[in-house]
């Protein structure tokens, strides 16, 4: 028998927005459920199918899942409503937790954002109780002054060609002496919305754990090529409330999660976090949040889980 079974869902107020529950085959479910969607405008099966394999993983585990397209993404068809697009993230989200909720009858959620997924994430924990768990993977990040010029050199020493320098020191002289026009490397992603900004994410980082919402932060090394004490978080590495949340520095792992290794290693740190935030060690001060099979299927689960992994790409 297989470890999962999958259902295609339409709903949303108008029927707009497109997913895929997956529920374990057999065995109690946990009654927590996971979402996944979209990360930038790669629709709901992730990277490389990376949501697909994480969630018949999950299942496998005992953990249902919806893997979805936000509006206008994917097989979504554009929203209707006239608000910006971070909050038409929280309004399809939430629609997705209502429908597993009619469903499945699971009301707590644990959410995986990859990159732009970790920002719609943070927005959603933020907004809905319903979320006890945001997993957010090369999210925001505000490294500080000597982890930008440790970054800088290296990406220097990497192509040390004096075109390549010459490209540099002009492209730097450009930027300074042609402030109003935009650089030819300037990174589309960046938004200076207020909720991308340093402020908002303290804020908010802060309000999950006052609220005890199990939180996971892990980076890679492609984009960040070094990490000493919590580099990425900048000028909140020292704040006590730090220490309450998951941190992670994974420099083997690819931002796209291009290479099978990079999967892998992915998957297993997701799984082995999600199970523990469901039996209730996913933060040091987190509740239990289940009693189902918490000796035996989560045991059980833990255990197989590298063995699993291995055959969950299907």
């Amino acid at each position: 028998m297989d470890d999962y079974n999958e259902t295609p869902v339409q709903f949303g107020p108008d029927g707009s927005l497109i997913g895929i529950i997956t529920t374990p085959g057999d065995g109690p479910m946990a009654p927590v459920g996971c979402i996944l969607m979209n990360m930038g405008a790669i629709h709901r099966i992730g990277p490389r199918r990376t949501n697909v394999k994480l969630a018949r993983q999950m299942a496998a585990c005992g953990i249902s899942s919806i893997r979805m397209d936000l509006a206008g993404l994917g097989d979504s068809r554009p929203a209707g409503e006239t608000v910006d697009f971070r909050m038409q993230a929280v309004l399809d989200v939430q629609a997705a937790m209502n429908l597993v909720g009619t469903m499945l009858g699971v009301h707590r959620f644990i959410l995986v954002g990859l990159c732009s997924g970790a920002r719609n994430g943070l927005c959603v924990a933020v907004n809905d109780p319903r979320l006890v768990g945001l997993l957010m993977f090369d999210g925001p990040g505000f490294p500080g002054r000597r982890a930008r010029w440790e970054r800088s050199a290296r990406r220097a020493l990497a192509d040390p060609s004096l075109s390549a320098f010459f490209a540099r020191v002009s492209g730097a002289i450009r930027r300074k002496l042609l402030p109003s026009q935009p650089a030819a490397d300037a990174n589309i992603f960046e938004s200076e919305a207020p909720e991308d900004t340093v402020e908002y994410f303290g804020h908010s980082i802060r309000q999950l754990v006052e609220r005890g919402v199990a939180t996971m932060l892990v980076y890679t090394g492609s984009v960040h090529v070094k990490d000493r004490n919590f580099d990425q978080l900048g000028p909140f590495a020292n704040e006590p409330f730090v220490r309450q949340l998951e941190y992670r520095f994974i420099p083997e792992i690819d931002h796209g999660l291009i290479s099978q290794a990079s999967q892998q290693a992915f998957m297993k740190q997701a799984c082995d976090w999600i199970l523990r935030v469901i039996h209730g060690d996913g933060s040091p001060a987190s509740p239990a949040l289940s009693a189902v099979g918490q000796s035996a299927r989560g045991a059980r689960a833990t255990s197989s889980l590298a063995t699993k992994l291995e055959h969950a790409g299907s």
